[in-house]
């Protein structure tokens, strides 16, 4: 009875614990599945954020390009600009020679005008000396005349003063 009893209490303890494996391993199996859920969720999220960083850095990268572009447009830009500069400063250079070129000719034709005016001013004195000299001439000439034809006059004046004397005495 005792080897019975062995047996009962045996056969009760292998039952007990096979029952509480069996119990342990459902609460075990119901707790692992809960977390299994809990690391499905995470695992989601984290290909989630996964994604989010990768379309980021994506963002990021074109940024970056976009960037990298922008300063070599600006590069671009800003030679230019210097190109035009440097092209503006020659054309400034060129027109201010022409504009000394065109001065320095006005001013060359200035002095040939100036010069004919002064040659035609000497032509001018030239000629208004002789015309003082001709008028000179003529005055002298004129007062000549005068005095001939004063002297003339006078001549005829006494002479026929004498002729009527001469008639009123021998009447």
């Amino acid at each position: 009875m005792i080897k019975n009893y062995k047996k009962s209490i045996m056969s009760a303890l292998v039952f007990v614990v096979v029952f509480s494996s069996g119990l342990g391993a459902k609460t075990l199996a119901d707790y692992y599945w809960a977390g299994h859920s809990d690391i499905q969720a995470i695992n989601s999220s984290i290909d989630t954020l996964s994604d989010r960083i990768q379309d980021k850095n994506k963002t990021i990268a074109n940024l970056n390009n976009e960037i990298n572009l922008s300063e070599d447009n600006l590069d671009n830009e800003e030679k230019q600009v210097e190109n035009l500069k440097q092209q503006l400063s020659q054309s400034e250079a060129s027109k201010q020679a022409a504009i000394q070129d065109k001065i320095n000719e006005i001013n060359s034709k200035i002095a040939e005008g100036n010069q004919k005016v002064a040659d035609k001013q000497k032509e001018v004195d030239a000629a208004n000396q002789k015309i003082n000299e001709l008028q000179n001439q003529l005055n002298s000439y004129q007062s000549q005349n005068n005095q001939e034809n004063t002297q003339a006059l006078s001549d005829v004046q006494a002479t026929r003063i004498k002729a009527e004397q001469a008639v009123q005495n021998n009447k």
